[in-house]
Formats: C-alpha cells, structure tokens, sequence
C-alpha cells in the first residue's frame, strides 16, 4: 500500500508536528481501516486546492487535502481523521453520489469517528498527547 502525505511549507507546520501528522495517518488507516493507497495534503491555501471549509475528499481518488494555516494541530488531525472516514466509506461502496454537506449519514459518521480517532491516538501514547499543546512559533518578520 502506497500512502503519501505532503504537508506544505505555508503550513508552518514544525518537524514534531509533520511527525505526528504522519503517525496519525498511518494510525486512523489501521484503525478505520483503509486499505488502497492514498494522499493526504496538508495545504495553507484553501482556495488554491479547491477547500470549501476545512478539508475535501475527492471521490473515487482517495485524495485528501486539508486546510491547517493558522488551525491547532488537533483540529487539523480532526479534520483528517474525518476525511478519511469518506476513504473508507467509499471503499466499502456507501458513496453513490454528491454527500450532503452537513447532517446526514456519511458527514454524521465521518464527524463522530474523527473524534473517536482523535481520542484514541491521544490515549494510545503520552507522546501522543502533544496534539493537544499549543506550540509556540518564533514569528517572521
């Protein structure tokens, strides 16, 4: 299986953060599960990769991409973990058509399961846990 995860330099994503970004990838693939191959990109430019909110799923593609500029990086994993719940349900063959946007089946699924998954890497490690701390960056001028 071939996962590939960019995370783009407008992030300001630190190397600790890049880290538990992929561990948490590679944690909800196992957990959900997802089996095919997959891309996840972690973006700072929502309009420039076609994200309406926080994050997208392309159908079919098992391309995500997700917006983290200026976000903690547990809401930016929640976002993940939600978008690879669309992953899995399309795999499994329960995407046959537009999802709805708010409420309904797929967005109710995938809106509890990420923060199920969210909890569960939080309490798999005390490493983990640091997607909770705010770190602090040095600004540039």
């Amino acid at each position: 299986m071939k996962r590939k995860l960019y995370i783009h330099n407008n992030t300001d994503f630190s190397p600790d953060q890049a880290r538990l970004t992929a561990d948490f990838c590679i944690f909800c693939s196992d957990e959900l599960p997802v089996s095919g191959d997959f891309e996840i990109s972690v973006v700072g430019d929502r309009e420039k990769h076609g994200i309406g909110t926080t994050g997208v799923y392309h159908v079919g593609k098992n391309i995500i991409k997700v917006y983290a500029k200026n976000r903690a990086l547990a809401d930016v994993l929640r976002s993940i973990a939600h978008e690879m719940t669309h992953m899995m349900q399309d795999e499994q063959g329960l995407i046959n058509g537009p999802v709805q946007d708010a409420g309904g089946f797929h967005e109710d699924q995938a809106n509890a399961k990420a923060g199920e998954l969210i909890k569960l890497f939080a309490k798999s490690s005390t490493d983990r846990r640091r997607i909770y701390e705010r770190i602090n960056r040095i600004l540039k001028k």
